[in-house]
C-alpha cells in the first residue's frame, strides 16, 4: 500500500514512519477489539484505516506534503474524539494525545498553532460536555487531571517546535552546501568540456600538416569521438540534474552534430524515437561512443548517392531497454573487424549489455540492457 520510494526527504521519512505506526496500530487495535467483541471500536478502527488509505494515495498522487500532514492530523483527532466519547470521557485516553500531536511536528509553525488551537478547543468542549452530562465524571475538577494534561500538551508542543526549528536550520545548511556542490560540479563539467574541445581543435589543426586522406579520416574520427564525450559534459553543465542525462536529448544532439559534420548534404534523414530514460555520465558516454561509430560508418559506406535514413530507436520491454540502430543502406555479409567495431564491443561490454547484429536489409544493431545501469 505504501510506496517507500516516494518518501525520500527527512520529513517524508518521518511521515512514512508515522503512517506505518498508524496503520499497524489501527490493524492491531481492530483485531484485539474484534476478539473482545467490541465491534464499535473495530468499526472506528476500520473507518480510520480506510480514510488513512485514501490520504496516502492522495499524497502519492498530489505530492502536497503539508496538506497530507493536516489530513493525517485530523484523521487521528477524529479517532481520539470518537474514543473519548465511546469510553465515557475516561482519563486514560489522554495518552493517545501523543498520536496526533507527534504527527503535527511536521507542520509549519502557523499551521501547527492554527490546527492545534482547533484541536484543543474541540477537546475541551467534548470534555466539558462530558463533565456537565455525566454524573460520575469529575476530571475537570481534579487538579491532577489538569496538571497531567497541560504537562503532556506543552511537552509535545515544545518538542514539536524544537524539532521543527532544528529541521529548518539543517535544511538551510544542506541547501547551501548542495548549492556550492552543484556550482563546483557545473564548473568542472564546463572546464572538462572546454578542455576536450581544445583537444578536438588541436586535432583539427593537425590535418593541415598532412595531405594524406587516410590521416585526415583518422583525425576526423578521433575528433568526433572526443566531441561526443565533450557533449555529455556540456549537457550536464546546462542541466539542473548533475547526475543523470536525458537519453533522447543527448542522442538527438549528438546525431545531428555527426550528420552535419560528416555529411556534405541534407539527403540523409534521421528517424529518432526514444522513450524516456536517464543515465549517468559513464553509461551515456559509452552510448555516445557506440552511436558515433555506427553513424560515421553508415554515412561513409552505407548509402548510394548519399541518400538514405538512419533510424535510432529506444524501446522499453518490462525491466529492459533495447536500443535499435538501423540504416537503409545496401547491407553487407559481415562487418569487418577493426578499431571502430572493437570500440563498440568494448562499450557494450562496459554497459553489461547484449549485442545482436543483422546485416541483411541494411545494417541493424540491437543493444539490450537493463534500465538500472545508472
Amino acid at each position: 500500500m505504501l510506496n517507500k520510494k516516494t518518501y525520500t526527504s527527512d520529513k517524508e521519512q518521518y511521515f512514512y514512519g508515522v503512517l506505518i505506526i498508524f496503520i499497524v496500530g489501527a490493524i492491531l487495535s481492530g483485531i484485539l477489539r474484534l476478539y473482545t467483541q467490541e465491534y464499535m471500536v473495530t468499526l472506528i478502527d476500520g473507518i480510520a484505516l480506510f480514510i488513512g488509505y485514501f490520504i496516502i494515495k492522495a499524497y502519492e498522487k498530489e505530492r502536497h506534503f503539508s496538506l497530507a500532514v493536516i489530513r493525517l492530523f485530523w484523521l487521528a483527532s477524529f479517532a481520539i474524539f470518537t474514543f473519548i466519547v465511546y469510553f465515557q470521557y475516561s482519563l486514560h485516553i489522554l495518552l493517545v494525545l501523543l498520536v496526533p500531536l507527534s504527527g503535527s511536528v511536521l507542520l509549519e509553525h502557523k499551521d501547527f498553532l492554527y490546527h492545534g488551537s482547533f484541536f484543543l478547543g474541540i477537546f475541551f468542549l467534548i470534555m466539558l460536555y462530558g463533565f456537565m452530562h455525566q454524573s460520575q465524571y469529575h476530571y475537570l475538577g481534579d487538579i491532577n487531571f489538569l496538571v497531567s494534561f497541560f504537562l503532556l500538551f506543552f511537552f509535545v508542543l515544545g518538542l514539536s517546535l524544537v524539532y521543527n526549528q532544528s529541521i529548518k536550520k539543517s535544511y538551510i545548511k544542506l541547501k547551501k552546501a548542495n548549492a556550492q556542490k552543484d556550482f563546483l560540479l557545473k564548473e568542472i563539467h564546463h572546464r572538462v568540456k572546454n578542455n576536450l574541445n581544445i583537444v578536438a581543435s588541436i586535432l583539427g589543426l593537425e590535418k593541415l600538416d598532412s595531405n594524406i586522406d587516410e590521416v585526415h579520416t583518422l583525425i576526423n574520427q578521433n575528433k568526433l569521438r572526443i566531441e561526443s564525450i565533450a557533449m555529455v559534459h556540456e549537457i550536464l553543465y546546462k542541466s539542473d540534474d548533475l547526475e543523470h542525462i536525458n537519453f533522447k536529448t543527448y542522442v538527438t544532439k549528438l546525431s545531428e552534430h555527426i550528420l552535419i559534420t560528416e555529411s556534405n548534404n541534407d539527403t540523409i534523414n534521421l528517424d529518432i524515437d526514444i522513450v524516456f530514460l536517464e543515465l549517468n555520465i559513464e553509461s551515456m558516454i559509452q552510448f555516445g561512443i557506440i552511436i558515433n561509430e555506427l553513424m560515421t560508418n553508415s554515412i561513409k559506406y552505407a548509402f548510394q548517392d548519399d541518400r538514405g535514413t538512419i533510424m535510432i530507436h529506444l524501446q522499453k520491454h518490462e525491466h529492459q531497454y533495447k536500443l535499435i540502430y538501423k540504416d537503409s543502406g545496401l547491407g553487407m555479409k559481415e562487418m569487418k573487424s577493426g578499431f571502430g567495431q572493437n570500440l563498440i564491443k568494448m562499450s557494450v561490454k562496459q554497459l553489461k549489455a547484449v549485442l545482436h547484429i543483422d546485416y541483411d536489409a541494411g545494417l541493424k544493431y540491437e543493444i539490450t540492457f537493463k534500465g538500472d545501469i545508472s
